[in-house]
């Protein structure tokens, strides 16, 4: 079977899922309607009780080191893995291959690493922590909560729109990612850049669309918002961020600390794949992360990354009306959702993760739970600028929450979405 008759096959299940929930919901209110006016109970024939969903199954360890295998196989060093189950009571960690290809060490599982577009997902609760305070709405101009002239005066842009990738802003990046991959990233990453020149730079590009017609990823729209949860709060970010929700969980390996240039814990060393790829892989570790700031600066591990989605998705950082604004997502292209910070994959066996991916010179990463907080995974490998390594990583979604192998029909699918994902993630 073609990949897009598969790529159609996916939009098939998801929108006549879509439509079902609809249609129930239409069955749903004629009933009521009914017993308001006649007072009779509804009729059991019509309505049942929907059944309960069916239980996730079991992580498949060794299916999950397979698919790292295949991870390391395609041009990574080392990958490592770590699964939280039972809403945090069991924990697997897998690992594959190197940290260090000089001193051959093994990559270690519980080292550091830079998260790269994750970072989006926390910036995202710490405003929806504010639109809960209704210290910030929702659907108001974002520049009532920016400094002054951060925005083009009379900018219709909402905060929304900042969050779900549709305000129209230019990507600042794409001015610095240019040229060679390696010698494009030695030009940028010892410098140290203010955000608000980030945003200035974006700006001088004009408005690319009008604002809430249509979905384009810009590392632009998370560093304005940075922006603004340092303008409500008084406080610079990473303060913030601090404060409600890195000492709150207790996240002792998650740092904020631009335009420091060194990870602070053991970690392995990132590569840079080289454009011409006979060429010897690239050590990238350190930058001052300052290019992408709100966007994709934080580092973490796989543990805490794994803690902090389970309590997001439970409900411990965000009200359930804000949670449920989050996780409403809408399809962006034909493999994949995004909502407000976060994304949304339904995977080959019909379960739906969410979570966020992040790609940084060095560092590829996945980190996804179901929706009830019940399961977690992030996967990290030691490499980036190549596809195959970063579609091989969403194939070992499927042995964590699905509780088999990737399928081959769910492997074209993975290198179809990589290709796809990555171009949004490749800028942060």
């Amino acid at each position: 079977m073609s990949t897009m008759v598969e790529l159609e096959m996916y939009v098939y299940r998801r929108r006549t899922r879509t439509a079902r929930g609809a249609l129930v919901g239409a069955v749903l209110a004629g009933t009521l309607a009914s017993v308001l006016a006649t007072g009779a109970p509804a009729d059991a024939a019509v309505v049942k009780k929907p059944a309960a969903p069916a239980p996730t199954p079991a992580p498949n360890l060794t299916a999950l080191r397979t698919a790292l295998q295949g991870v390391v196989n395609s041009g990574a060093p080392g990958v490592f893995a770590q699964v939280q189950d039972g809403f945090g009571k069991k924990s697997y960690t897998v690992s594959v291959g190197s940290g260090d290809i000089a001193t051959k060490a093994a990559v270690n599982p519980s080292g550091e690493f830079r998260v790269g577009s994750i970072t989006k997902d926390f910036t995202a609760v710490l405003v929806l922590q504010l639109v809960a305070q209704k210290k910030v709405n929702l659907d108001a101009v974002a520049s009532e909560y920016l400094p002054a002239g951060l925005l083009p005066k009379g900018s219709p842009i909402t905060v929304r729109e900042l969050l779900n990738h549709t305000s129209g802003l230019y990507d600042y990046t794409n001015d610095l990612l240019v040229g060679d991959t390696v010698t494009g990233y030695e030009g940028f990453r010892y410098k140290t850049y203010q955000p608000t020149a980030l945003v200035a730079d974006a700006v001088g590009h004009g408005q690319q669309f009008t604002p809430g017609s249509e979905y384009s990823y810009s590392n632009t729209n998370f560093v304005v918002l940075g922006l603004l949860v340092e303008h409500v709060t008084g406080l610079p970010y990473a303060t913030v961020l601090k404060q409600r929700i890195l000492t709150p969980l207790h996240l002792n390996h998650t740092y904020f600390v631009v335009p420091q240039v060194s990870i602070p814990g053991t970690h392995s060393i990132g590569y840079l794949t080289q454009d011409d790829a006979t060429k010897p892989l690239f050590d990238a570790t350190n930058q001052t992360a300052s290019w992408l700031w709100t966007a994709g600066a934080l580092i973490s591990t796989t543990s805490d990354l794994d803690t902090y989605l389970r309590a997001l998705t439970t409900g411990q950082l965000l009200p359930a009306a804000e949670l449920a604004q989050m996780e409403n997502t809408e399809f962006v292209n034909s493999t994949t959702r995004y909502g407000l910070g976060l994304r949304e994959y339904e995977l080959p066996c019909g379960v739906d993760v969410y979570g966020h991916d992040g790609i940084i010179e060095g560092y590829q990463t996945y980190a996804y739970s179901t929706k009830n907080g019940s399961r977690q995974v992030t996967i990290s490998a030691n490499a980036s600028n190549n596809m195959n390594i970063y579609a091989a990583e969403l194939l070992a979604l499927t042995p964590v929450f699905c509780g088999t192998p990737a399928t081959p029909a769910a492997k074209k699918l993975a290198v179809a979405n990589a290709v796809k994902v990555a171009k949004e993630e490749n800028a942060g």
